[in-house]
Protein backbone atom coordinates (compact mmCIF):
# COMPACT_ATOMS: atom_id res chain seq x y z
CA UNK A 1 0.00 0.00 0.00
CA UNK A 2 3.11 2.30 0.53
CA UNK A 3 5.16 1.50 -2.01
CA UNK A 4 2.14 2.19 -4.49
CA UNK A 5 1.46 5.71 -3.01
CA UNK A 6 4.88 6.33 -3.23
CA UNK A 7 5.42 4.86 -6.64
CA UNK A 8 2.11 7.12 -7.67
CA UNK A 9 4.35 10.37 -5.79
CA UNK A 10 7.13 9.70 -8.08
CA UNK A 11 4.95 9.49 -11.08
CA UNK A 12 3.42 12.58 -10.50
CA UNK A 13 6.27 14.52 -9.83
CA UNK A 14 7.95 13.02 -12.90
CA UNK A 15 5.00 14.42 -14.87
CA UNK A 16 4.89 17.79 -12.63
CA UNK A 17 8.77 18.00 -13.43
CA UNK A 18 8.21 17.48 -17.49
CA UNK A 19 5.52 19.85 -17.60
CA UNK A 20 7.93 22.05 -16.18
CA UNK A 21 10.47 21.69 -18.22
CA UNK A 22 8.21 21.95 -21.39
CA UNK A 23 6.69 24.89 -20.19
CA UNK A 24 10.27 26.70 -19.61
CA UNK A 25 11.79 25.37 -23.12
CA UNK A 26 8.69 26.59 -25.12
CA UNK A 27 9.58 29.84 -25.52
CA UNK A 28 12.91 29.31 -26.40
CA UNK A 29 12.20 27.32 -29.10
CA UNK A 30 9.29 29.09 -30.59
CA UNK A 31 12.17 32.73 -30.63
CA UNK A 32 14.92 30.07 -32.22
CA UNK A 33 12.72 28.83 -34.88
CA UNK A 34 11.28 32.43 -35.78
CA UNK A 35 14.77 33.55 -35.91
CA UNK A 36 15.57 30.82 -38.07
CA UNK A 37 12.90 31.23 -40.45
CA UNK A 38 11.90 35.07 -40.56
CA UNK A 39 13.81 36.78 -43.25
CA UNK A 40 16.21 39.54 -42.35
CA UNK A 41 15.61 42.50 -44.79
CA UNK A 42 16.38 45.59 -43.69
CA UNK A 43 13.53 47.40 -45.20
CA UNK A 44 11.35 45.52 -42.78
CA UNK A 45 12.98 47.42 -39.59
CA UNK A 46 10.77 50.65 -40.92
CA UNK A 47 7.45 48.36 -39.60
CA UNK A 48 8.36 48.60 -36.51
CA UNK A 49 7.09 51.93 -36.37
CA UNK A 50 3.99 52.87 -34.78
CA UNK A 51 1.03 52.74 -36.88
CA UNK A 52 -1.26 55.84 -37.19
CA UNK A 53 -3.83 55.27 -39.92
CA UNK A 54 -1.38 55.93 -43.02
CA UNK A 55 0.26 59.17 -41.25
CA UNK A 56 4.26 59.36 -40.44
CA UNK A 57 3.74 59.00 -36.51
CA UNK A 58 3.64 62.15 -34.45
CA UNK A 59 4.68 62.21 -30.90
CA UNK A 60 6.14 59.57 -28.20
CA UNK A 61 3.98 56.35 -28.35
CA UNK A 62 3.99 55.99 -24.77
CA UNK A 63 0.89 58.04 -23.16
CA UNK A 64 0.47 58.95 -19.64
CA UNK A 65 -2.90 58.08 -18.25
CA UNK A 66 -4.50 59.92 -15.21
CA UNK A 67 -4.12 57.63 -12.12
CA UNK A 68 -8.17 58.25 -11.72
CA UNK A 69 -8.60 55.43 -14.49
CA UNK A 70 -6.27 53.30 -12.32
CA UNK A 71 -8.38 54.21 -9.41
CA UNK A 72 -11.56 54.08 -10.88
CA UNK A 73 -10.69 50.49 -12.43
CA UNK A 74 -9.77 49.02 -8.99
CA UNK A 75 -12.93 49.83 -7.07
CA UNK A 76 -14.54 48.37 -10.32
CA UNK A 77 -12.98 45.07 -9.58
CA UNK A 78 -13.02 44.98 -5.96
CA UNK A 79 -16.69 45.66 -6.37
CA UNK A 80 -17.35 43.30 -9.18
CA UNK A 81 -15.43 40.32 -7.13
CA UNK A 82 -17.80 41.19 -3.83
CA UNK A 83 -21.03 41.17 -5.68
CA UNK A 84 -19.98 37.77 -7.52
CA UNK A 85 -18.67 36.70 -4.06
CA UNK A 86 -22.46 37.87 -2.87
CA UNK A 87 -24.24 36.13 -5.32
CA UNK A 88 -22.97 32.87 -4.76
CA UNK A 89 -23.23 33.14 -1.45
CA UNK A 90 -26.72 33.60 -1.82
CA UNK A 91 -26.74 30.26 -3.99
CA UNK A 92 -25.16 28.17 -1.78
CA UNK A 93 -27.34 29.70 1.60
CA UNK A 94 -30.08 26.92 0.96
CA UNK A 95 -27.78 24.17 1.85
CA UNK A 96 -25.75 25.96 4.74
CA UNK A 97 -26.47 24.61 8.07
CA UNK A 98 -26.87 26.78 11.22
CA UNK A 99 -23.18 26.42 12.04
CA UNK A 100 -21.93 26.79 8.73
CA UNK A 101 -23.75 29.93 7.95
CA UNK A 102 -22.60 31.55 10.86
CA UNK A 103 -19.56 30.74 10.11
CA UNK A 104 -19.82 31.87 6.37
CA UNK A 105 -22.00 34.94 7.92
CA UNK A 106 -18.62 36.10 9.49
CA UNK A 107 -16.02 34.81 6.35
CA UNK A 108 -18.46 37.38 3.91
CA UNK A 109 -18.91 40.34 6.94
CA UNK A 110 -15.64 40.50 7.54
CA UNK A 111 -14.51 40.79 3.82
CA UNK A 112 -17.37 43.30 2.92
CA UNK A 113 -16.24 45.32 5.64
CA UNK A 114 -12.81 45.46 4.77
CA UNK A 115 -13.31 46.52 1.49
CA UNK A 116 -15.62 49.27 2.80
CA UNK A 117 -13.01 50.52 5.33
CA UNK A 118 -10.38 50.86 1.95
CA UNK A 119 -14.02 52.71 -0.02
CA UNK A 120 -14.01 54.94 3.40
CA UNK A 121 -10.26 55.68 3.41
CA UNK A 122 -10.01 56.47 -0.40
CA UNK A 123 -13.20 58.56 0.10
CA UNK A 124 -11.53 60.51 2.60
CA UNK A 125 -8.66 61.15 1.17
CA UNK A 126 -10.45 62.50 -1.88
CA UNK A 127 -9.30 59.74 -4.44
CA UNK A 128 -12.86 59.24 -5.62
CA UNK A 129 -14.02 63.20 -6.06
CA UNK A 130 -13.60 63.30 -9.77
CA UNK A 131 -16.29 60.59 -10.62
Amino acid sequence: MVTTMISELDEQITHMGLFLIAGLLTPFLIKTIQYLLAPNIPRLHVSKATYECGEKPIGDAQVRYNTQFFTFAIVFVIFDILSILFLLWAYAFQIFTEAEFLAALAVIGSFAALLLVGLSFWLKKGVMTWT
